[in-house]
């Protein structure tokens, strides 16, 4: 077999193959023997009709299979002896396959590149302090509240006010005509909350039961619902009843109702711990961050543009997602597509880097995880949501390579617990506005 490759960039290769068309015909001959075995031919016993016979019946199927065969054994073969890895699907450039003359072959391909960690000493990142302010825990003890409210009836004699709901049915037109989805009935709406569009909730202020009021809507041009998108509505909303979300009294039998807690300053303690760790979360995240960011700079190299590519592909997936789940539709010719499209490649390369560089501490520092250290992260992940083990392993065995994918992000951990030992940290106070 001849073999030449080119190296279209570091970590881009090009390989050429040639095999003679002799060893050609040796592989489709051990093939045809093969396929003789397998198949029943009329006028032969099973095994025993001739190769011109088996290559008359099956001539493309041998050419296909032989070929296909030759093009991965080959690759195979040279990435064996080269000893390298490949990342993503590889370009082909296969002809057929024919008898009596060499069959000859490129293919491009991705590698993974060798990443060698020379500078990851002496460090220094500035760590926010954790300080949890009262302020924070008076605020996620309303937020629970207000989860926590029931809506009663309004019975004065009066419009609903902010923070109100109003029961209603309402109707749409466009250029007076109905549209799919344009009457809905029973709505819940609270004046001032978001849920549905600004113009339609301030209509409603001041607005007693059996009233009817309208409103024109714009939507933009980049709305989700395409029926709607760019065109002016009017809605006639009549108002059925009025309600008001009524709090719980925060004392502790609030306490116990929401939880396993024995008084109301039990549970400001566990909404303590958990703004407290939440914050400690995001702070580490930031110096994992700052601490990548700086070796990737301390230790420059390229990486794959179809692994980039891939994880570009996913994260502009996931902000169309996030998008539409805001009621707002990309549209890919227009400048915001195009900013968050450039963004998002500029971000993909950045994870890909890092993702290469915590594979290559790992591996130059032995870090390994075991069975071990995979449990006490199920157990940790357990306790924090009050869940059984069982659950939370079942849950991370349901996703695609849920353990590998686990193990992994362990590995991960592990490597940035090691990095961030060896680093000098220097804890600040909370910057303003930060």
């Amino acid at each position: 077999m001849r073999t030449e490759h080119e190296n279209v960039s570091v970590t881009r290769k090009k390989i050429s193959f040639g095999m003679p068309f002799e060893e050609v015909d040796r592989e489709i001959e051990k093939y045809c023997r093969k396929l003789a075995r397998e198949v029943d031919i009329k006028g032969f016993r099973k095994g025993k009709a001739p190769s011109s016979v088996i290559r008359r019946y099956f001539r493309d199927q041998i050419h296909r299979d032989v070929g296909s065969q030759i093009v991965s054994s080959s690759l195979e073969g040279f990435l064996k002896e080269e000893s390298l890895t490949p990342v993503g699907e590889p370009d082909l450039d296969v002809p057929p396959l024919e008898e009596g003359k060499e069959f000859s072959f490129s293919v491009t391909l991705d590698i993974k590149p060798e990443v060698d960690i020379r500078d990851d000493d002496g460090i220094e990142i500035e760590q926010e302090e954790v300080v949890v302010a009262e302020e924070e825990i008076e605020e996620a003890l309303r937020q629970l509240q207000r989860v926590h409210g029931e809506l009663k009836g309004i019975s004065e004699d009066r419009g609903a006010g902010i923070g109100e709901v109003v029961l209603a049915d309402f109707e749409g037109l466009i250029d007076g005509k109905s549209f799919p989805g344009n009457q809905k009935k029973d709505a819940y709406i609270e004046i001032g909350a978001g849920g549905f569009r600004k113009e339609v909730e301030d209509a409603l202020v001041g607005i007693k039961p059996e009233e009817t009021r309208e409103v024109e809507v714009e939507y933009p041009g980049n709305f989700m619902n395409r029926e709607l998108a760019g065109k002016k509505v009017s809605y006639r909303l009549t108002a059925k009843k009025l309600l008001k979300k009524e709090l719980p009294a925060l004392d502790d039998e609030f306490a116990k109702d929401v939880g396993p807690y024995q008084s109301l300053e039990d549970l400001r303690s566990k909404l303590r711990e958990e703004v407290f760790r939440e914050k400690e979360n995001r702070i580490r995240r930031k110096s994992e961050e700052k601490l990548l960011e700086e070796l990737i700079r301390r230790n420059p190299f390229e990486v794959p543009r179809s692994t980039v590519a891939a994880r570009h592909a996913r994260m502009l997936d996931e902000a169309k997602g996030h998008f539409l789940s805001k009621g707002v539709f990309l549209e890919q010719d227009t400048e915001e597509y195009r900013r968050l499209n450039s963004d998002l490649e500029s971000v993909a390369e950045k994870e890909v880097k890092k993702e290469f560089i915590l594979e290559a501490v790992s591996r130059k520092e032995s870090i390994e995880v075991v069975d071990e250290d995979v449990e006490r992260r199920i157990l940790g992940i357990a306790n924090r949501h009050e869940q059984s083990i069982e659950k939370v392993r079942a849950e991370i065995q349901k996703q695609e390579d849920g353990m590998a994918v686990f193990r992994r992000g362990v590995l991960n951990e592990k490597t940035l617990d090691f990095l961030l030992g060896k680093s000098t940290i220097k804890v600040v106070e909370k910057m303003k506005g930060s």
